[in-house]
């Protein structure tokens, strides 16, 4: 991977490149902005090209020659010089405070997590996805600490990027001030995190603040035509959907989450069938979350969202050309001659507090048949 392998924020790598240049890295980096567009891949390529052995440099432009055994490394994210801290699963417990994170994990979930640093390793835009991982915990902070005390690899800089640093617990946090409180030589620390307002503010405040904004729909476009084949069309709706992350229009490029829309949108058709709407409406929702899955679940009342924004588009007077769901035009011009003295709005407000609901304990079946039984109030009743 190079900058030029990095879809947009020309602006950032400027400001990354030009830290290099001037040999004015910071200790501790804070980059923010939504899921998806590209923040780990930046982190990795600022890392890596400090390390690179043979830097390109021209003009005012600084990268890695890909080429070097260092590169070679940090290409497969085995370099020692840099280190990803992100959750993992609670494992077997112990009350020994000199315990690896590692030490308490099955041979499986550690099969799992090599499995994960290979797929993030081949694409920088994937999370890091591990069953059962929601915190970063202290003795992740305590196995960090370890390696950097040890020198760095060929007396260049050190890098540690935290994932989704929002995760770290109330422990991991404040070990983790303590450690940007005594910045060491030669290291670098990059938190990423969608949610700063989640971040302690004292940590916040001892980072420079990198804020990282939404891709455009043309560079999620090209990408998606060039990186991963994807049909101009497919490729044009996903990037609509996807509001600015590149990672969130690769997900819609899938043929499932094209059904699962449409799903959604006949659950919305069942429920306002004018009679015996109930019992298909419940054995509809069933099927719908079966996967018991929070965060499909919030995808999928996200998708009929953004489908009620395209019929509310057309009462203001929009054009279906700026429509998300361009594929489902005439359905949702048939919808909108039905429909569309309603209150759409309130509609749309109704899933977007229901969705919030998602993360709260409260039964999913629950969430989806009330929130549907209320839409139908909105238009029918």
């Amino acid at each position: 991977m190079s900058w030029h392998k990095i879809i947009g924020h020309d602006k950032i790598k400027r400001i990354l490149q030009n830290a290099i240049k001037n040999n004015r890295i910071a200790h501790a980096y804070c980059f923010t902005g939504i899921h998806g567009i590209g923040k780990d891949a930046l982190a990795i390529q600022f890392a890596k090209t400090v390390n690179c052995e043979h830097q390109v440099v021209i003009d005012d432009f600084i990268d890695s020659c890909d080429e070097c055994h260092t590169c070679r490394q940090f290409d497969s994210l085995s370099h020692p010089n840099i280190e990803l801290l992100f959750s993992l699963p609670a494992g077997k417990s112990s009350d020994s405070r000199s315990d690896s994170q590692y030490d308490k994990l099955s041979s499986e979930q550690i099969d799992i997590i090599k499995e994960e640093l290979e797929q993030k390793a081949a694409n920088p835009y994937l999370p890091i996805n591990i069953p059962n991982a929601s915190q970063i915990k202290i003795s992740g902070i305590r196995d960090v600490k370890q390696k950097f005390a040890m020198s760095s690899f060929n007396g260049k800089r050190r890098f540690l990027i935290v994932l989704k640093a929002e995760e770290m617990n109330q422990e991991a946090a404040n070990a983790f001030l303590k450690t940007l409180e005594e910045p060491q030589e030669n290291i670098t620390i990059i938190m990423i995190t969608s949610k700063p307002e989640s971040l302690l503010q004292t940590i916040m405040s001892r980072c420079q603040q990198i804020i990282i904004p939404p891709l455009d729909d043309s560079q999620i476009i090209r990408k998606l035509i060039t990186d991963n084949n994807i049909p101009e069309l497919d490729a044009r709706i996903a990037s609509r959907f996807a509001q600015g992350s590149y990672l969130k229009a690769l997900e819609f490029t899938s043929d499932e989450n094209k059904t699962l829309r449409n799903e959604v949108v006949d659950l919305l058709r069942t429920s306002l069938k004018k009679a015996k709407y109930r019992e298909e409406l419940v054995t509809g929702v069933e099927n719908l979350i079966k996967s018991k899955d929070k965060n499909l679940v919030s995808r999928i009342l996200q998708m009929l969202m953004f489908w009620l924004n395209d019929a509310n588009l057309l009462k203001i007077g929009g054009s279906p050309q700026d429509m998300v769901n361009i594929d489902d035009v005439q359905t949702i011009e048939k919808f909108y001659r039905v429909f569309g003295s309603k209150d759409i709005e309130k509609a749309i407000i109704e899933i977007d507090t229901s969705i919030s609901l998602i993360y709260r304990n409260v039964a999913l079946n629950l969430i989806l048949i009330s929130l549907f039984i209320r839409i139908r109030r909105i238009f029918i009743d």
